[in-house]
């Protein structure tokens, strides 16, 4: 049960941590038949999974594994006193259907199957369907600080977590939680804000000192004086999550990882789009888990362990929340020895056959469709505009998918936005060669060169979009070869 990790997003049920479970249930225990249903959905936060368990009960599962607490703050609740979206996004929804970046949210997620939904009974007020406060808005910007909501969800996370424990041991099955881990180091957060009353003058005086920062950091100036900076900027107001987060890059250049490890979980925390489990979050699971006797898997915990420093970044994830297949795969290991431990399997340990099965399963992989769920995953972190982010993950997907046309000129976007030109240049005319006819690369292409004053050269892929473009973008492609022309005379 849970919400896209537990479906195994950006790829599917059969890298989940529930698909490599499967696979080695089977291997490891030979003498039981094991069924192990994916019902992880997108953007499902714990008010539809309870809606959901309700429905599964009549199933006689024999043990619920959950995993969630990402989405809380995600789903639109339909409840007057809590949602409160500014209204100036409320007017903008029209517009904002319109968008490029809000096409390539709903063209990727509208595919994907999510279970349970079409036939529940709408008992708590909620949609068929997830309808986030992403969902037809201007992304983050959906999103303000709002403290009684925060509450008010929090509170609500954590009668969900007793509902659902009810639910199970109603029929006699058990239920197993599994701490909701996110990416500290390489996720930046995805809105910050200055607290309330807030003077001009000092928010002009806090953003000289933060922009100060950025730049000595990234210059390679004085580490210390970049600290300095914000320490500063901090004393005016320390609210703003992005001020936390480049104060833990800082504190890990001069190697205080214990004070950049707290850092990072305050930017993560004072996020206003909260997209990644609160620490609030895993405080309430483990005590809901301690007190109702629960069985708790800490995943956050076990990634610390493997990583530098204990800070998670991206060797163990791919984007914000979502782990890498190998990730998936050390989870659903974690998952059958705490069922060991429970004494609901007797697993044989032999390490001959959890390789095989590990072999088995990686080569499985499809290397194609592994490039396009990156890309995917890239257009949606392009969209939330997390460029850096974006920026690694297209790069991951081009090198899996070096003969795919679409990925390379995702790639070249993501390399565009992040500042590297001429990567993006390599990746548009990979994905031009690929397929002649991808007019929107030949248009970015054109853009790039254009923009490094190859003229000629963007003319040419110019007369090549018009050529091969579509009437919605034919005005676009005809005043790009337009102006390009008159550079010429």
């Amino acid at each position: 049960m849970g919400e896209s990790t537990t479906y195994g997003h950006p790829y599917n049920d059969a890298t989940s941590f529930n698909g490599w479970l499967r696979e080695y249930l089977a291997a490891t225990s030979p003498g039981r038949t094991w069924e192990a249903i994916n019902a992880g959905g997108i953007s499902y936060g714990s008010e539809r999974i309870v809606r959901l368990m309700q429905e599964l009960v009549h199933y006689k599962p024999d043990l619920f594994i959950v995993y969630c607490g990402h989405n809380e703050f995600l789903e639109r609740r339909m409840h007057s006193e809590i949602i409160r979206i500014p209204r100036l996004v409320r007017e903008l929804r029209g517009l904002a259907s319109r968008l490029r970046t809000t096409t390539i949210m709903k063209r990727m997620l509208a595919p994907i199957l999510r279970p349970g939904g079409q036939n529940a009974a709408p008992a708590t007020g909620l949609e068929d369907e997830p309808v986030t406060l992403l969902d037809n808005t201007l992304g983050p910007s959906a999103f303000t600080r709002d403290e009684a909501w925060r509450d008010q969800t929090l509170r609500r996370y954590q009668e969900n977590l007793v509902r659902m424990i009810d639910i199970a041991r109603s029929i006699g099955a058990r239920i197993m939680f599994i701490t909701p881990a996110s990416n500290l180091r390489e996720a930046s957060p995805f809105k910050s804000e200055h607290r309330k009353g807030l003077s001009d003058v000092d928010q002009r005086r806090w953003h000289q000192l933060y922009d100060q920062a950025r730049q000595d950091y990234a210059g390679g100036a004085s580490t210390t004086n970049a600290l300095a900076a914000l320490d500063q900027a901090a004393a005016i107001d320390d609210l703003p999550a992005n001020l936390h987060f480049v104060r833990g890059r800082v504190l890990e250049k001069l190697g205080r990882f214990t004070e950049a490890k707290a850092a990072y979980e305050r930017a993560r925390d004072e996020d206003v789009c909260p997209l990644r489990a609160l620490g609030s979050i895993r405080t309430i699971l483990s005590n809901v888990a301690a007190e109702r006797k629960v069985p708790l898997i800490d995943f956050e915990a076990f990634l610390e362990a493997r990583s530098d420093h204990g800070i998670p970044g991206a060797a163990v994830f791919l984007d914000h929340v979502h782990p890498t297949i190998e990730g998936y795969r050390l989870l659903a290991l974690e998952i059958l020895k705490r069922m060991e431990t429970e004494g609901i399997v007797h697993p044989s340990w032999d390490q001959a056959n959890i390789q095989r099965v590990t072999q088995n399963v990686t080569s499985r992989i499809d290397s194609k469709a592994h490039s396009l769920a990156l890309m995917n995953l890239c257009k949606v972190l392009g969209w939330a505009g997390k460029r850096e982010e974006a920026y690694r993950t297209g790069s991951q997907a081009a090198k899996l998918g070096p003969d795919i046309a679409m990925v390379q000129y995702e790639a070249g976007l993501a390399a565009q936005l992040f500042n590297r030109f001429d990567e993006a240049v390599e990746h548009y005319r990979r994905a031009v060669a690929l397929n002649p006819t991808h007019a929107e690369a030949h248009c970015a292409l054109g853009v790039v060169l254009e923009d490094r004053g190859q003229v000629q050269d963007a003319i040419e892929h110019y007369r090549l979009a018009v050529q091969y473009g579509s009437a919605k973008n034919a005005g676009r492609d005809q005043a790009n070869l337009s102006n390009a022309l008159q550079k010429l005379r």
